[in-house]
């Protein structure tokens, strides 16, 4: 079932980073912020509203619609509130909120919203949509100056072209306890549309490779003269759920409900999915799977809406593997803008649609507009009331080094985590390498860091060397680190070593222990990943066709573990609420496998033989080998290390055997 998008709206008729600061100024024509005491709203322009991208002045009668978002009510109790509801033993352990009950206590009043829609409608802005969250205002540039104290610049870059504030907006003093901030100023020049491309080229890998049951040995001699193992063909959804103690749990995620996020949506996911859950052997049930879409389309040349449909398809179907019950509601944001993303978060937390949500999308915390941020935290605040858990993928790239292309497309300048995975109102779940026992059972994991080397002449036998652990062997790994904008959340205080927590990742030490990510972690390593079962474009560009392939990254660990999710709450017949205060107080038990990043010995690094296609969308044709080495991620300033006991790779650790049945009761304690 496919749904329009809905948006919140009622026609008129304290986060960890500062919302606003004070600033002596005043405002253009003696319209907006009247009087000397204006206040400035913290923005951050775009990466492509750079100096170097400056076209001059903006025309006066370009249109600008923007969205002034409300602070609402009593924020140091809800932030009280929040902990107390997410914290066992807590006297308010699980009491949720209804969005009704959020709104009437903490949602703004009627004063606020009548206070910020007459300044704007003094400065020539038409107010066009208010909600429980924000007032929308449209109008023209020279209407949007007066309105806001800055001045309009046009900016053209190589990928992206629009329209943006040179200068820091400013408000009325008067309305600083009222507004959290300020978003749609920077505007894209990109034309709507609904419809999208057809289905991508797909992704597939050759044999020789490797099942649990059927393991093979290459001709491939690796360090100290051991034969290379072949790299596993994709693990199927049973045998994930014996991995991770969900097969003998008999707990399916019935009665529970996961949203997915993504931007746009696979012409073909639901056929997918249903063609997935057929061939192994969890048939989904009529109104099981349901899709709520934008009703139209955005920046579809920069997003390139083909690159999410295999990340949504494995979303979905990571979610259906482990937890094959549950209910899965699919959002497609309109493109994959904080933004849009921002406005799908917000339409499950006003609806309450669902008790978990998955989403394996982010970027460095620099690229991500301190704006959206504020907003993106203000909806977290709201999930946890109602009890809502998020999960968000770690992501792929280690410590976010400057000069990748995340790095630069963020113009960061540092080595940094990913946001929104570095909130503390979420779950992050970072990556591992996954290894099974010829019964499907868990043999070992490490942590992913993944380097690898071609050989020469597509070698089948002889020597070779493991890869040297240069820049250019990096192949990728899951995301970690410590935050440089958010304190140490509560729950992470008796966990974390401060050897982590203070470590910043320029080098230097912090005054103050900082959110270490990420919580948990599970299989991500493209190597060890899941078979994905999508419809592609054949070699001819014609032709569609169903295929399933290994598939990873910690957009494959995050929906797996929100389906694990799901099962946690069957077991519990509750709500999970906000996980981390859970996860965290279950530390140190037989809940969670502690990964390492030598399970197999110091002397003995965790290798593969891995055969690929030259072309991997073509499916035929020569081939390539690799030796690929897994559980070191990254080096130099930016390396990251799974070791004994809590890190910054794999968080916690990864679910255990007993994890679920901790939800209807308490795990022991390892070793007693």
């Amino acid at each position: 079932m496919r749904e329009k998008w809905w948006r919140s709206a009622r026609l008129v008729g304290a986060v960890a980073l500062p919302v606003v600061v004070a600033s002596v100024v005043l405002g253009p024509g003696g319209l907006a912020g009247v009087g000397p005491e204006d206040r400035q709203v913290t923005f951050a322009r775009p990466a492509w509203a750079a100096h170097a991208n400056d076209r001059g002045p903006a025309r006066k009668n370009q249109h600008v619609e923007a969205r002034i978002w409300l602070s609402g009510r009593h924020q140091s109790e809800l932030e009280r509130y929040e902990r107390s509801v997410s914290s066992p033993h807590d006297p308010l352990y699980r009491r949720f909120l209804s969005p009704t009950d959020f709104e009437n206590r903490f949602g703004p009043t009627a004063a606020q919203t009548s206070a910020v829609t007459s300044w704007l409608r003094s400065a020539g802005m038409q107010i066009t949509n208010e909600t429980d969250h924000y007032v929308t205002a449209s109008g023209p540039v020279d209407a949007a100056e007066r309105a806001f104290s800055v001045s309009f610049h046009t900016y053209s870059g190589r990928l992206m072209s629009g329209i943006s504030p040179v200068d820091q907006p400013r408000i009325p003093a008067s309305l600083e306890q009222s507004v959290l901030t300020i978003t749609g100023l920077d505007r894209v020049d990109s034309s709507p549309g609904t419809s999208l491309m057809a289905p991508p080229k797909g992704n597939r890998w050759p044999k020789p490779c490797n099942s649990p049951k059927a393991k093979v040995d290459s001709e491939i001699v690796g360090q100290n003269g051991r034969q290379l193992p072949w790299a596993p063909c994709g693990y199927t959804p049973q045998e994930l759920r014996t991995a991770y103690g969900a097969a003998t749990s008999q707990l399916t995620g019935k009665g529970v409900t996961v949203a997915v996020v993504g931007a746009y949506a696979s012409p073909t996911i639901k056929s997918d999915l249903t063609r997935y859950s057929q061939a192994h052997q969890e048939p989904l049930r009529p109104q099981q799977y349901r899709e709520i879409l934008s009703p139209e389309w955005s920046q579809v040349k920069t997003c390139g809406p083909r690159t999410w449909y295999g990340e949504e398809t494995k979303d979905v179907e990571a979610v259906h593997a482990m937890a094959p019950d549950a209910g899965i509601v699919y959002l497609g944001a309109r493109d994959c803008s904080p933004a849009s993303f921002n406005d799908a978060l917000l339409r499950i937390v006003d609806l309450h649609l669902s008790d978990i949500v998955s989403a394996s999308w982010g970027q460095p915390t620099d690229g991500y507009a301190v704006q959206d941020q504020l907003v993106s935290h203000r909806i977290f605040e709201q999930g946890v009331a109602e009890g809502i858990g998020f999960y968000f993928s770690a992501g792929d790239a280690g410590y976010e080094d400057p000069s990748s292309s995340a790095g630069r497309s963020s113009g960061s300048q540092r080595f940094q985590v990913d946001y929104p995975a570095s909130d503390p109102l979420i779950t992050a779940v970072g990556g591992t390498s996954l290894m099974l026992n010829a019964d499907d059972t868990y043999a070992y994991e490490t942590s992913w860091g993944q380097y690898r080397l071609r050989l020469k002449n597509d070698a089948k036998s002889g020597s070779a060397p493991l890869p040297g652990r240069y820049p250019q062997n990096w192949s990728g790994g899951t995301g970690g680190g410590t935050s440089v904008l958010y304190p140490q959340p509560w729950y992470q205080h008796t966990v974390v070593p401060s050897t982590l927590s203070r470590h910043l990742p320029d080098g230097t030490e912090s005054s103050r222990p900082m959110r270490v990510v990420p919580d948990v972690a599970l299989d991500a390593d493209p190597v060890t990943g899941m078979l994905v079962g999508e419809t592609v474009t054949t070699s001819d560009g014609k032709t569609a066709k169903y295929a399933e392939s290994r598939s990873g990254g910690t957009s494959l660990s995050c929906p797996l573990f929100a389906g694990i999710q799901a099962l946690a709450q069957q077991a519990n017949g509750k709500p999970l609420g906000f996980a981390n205060p859970a996860i965290y107080h279950r530390y140190g038990t037989s809940a969670y496998h502690d990964v390492t990043d030598a399970p197999l010995g110091a002397d003995r690094p965790v290798a593969w033989a891995v055969k690929r296609y030259m072309n991997q969308s073509n499916g035929s044709g020569p081939t390539t080998t690799y030796v690929v080495t897994t559980g070191r991620d990254g080096e130099g300033a930016a390396k990251l290390r799974a070791v004994t006991g809590f890190d910054d790779t794999t968080g916690v650790g990864s679910p255990g055997p007993y994890y679920l049945d901790s939800y209807r009761q308490f795990p022991r304690r390892q070793g007693g």
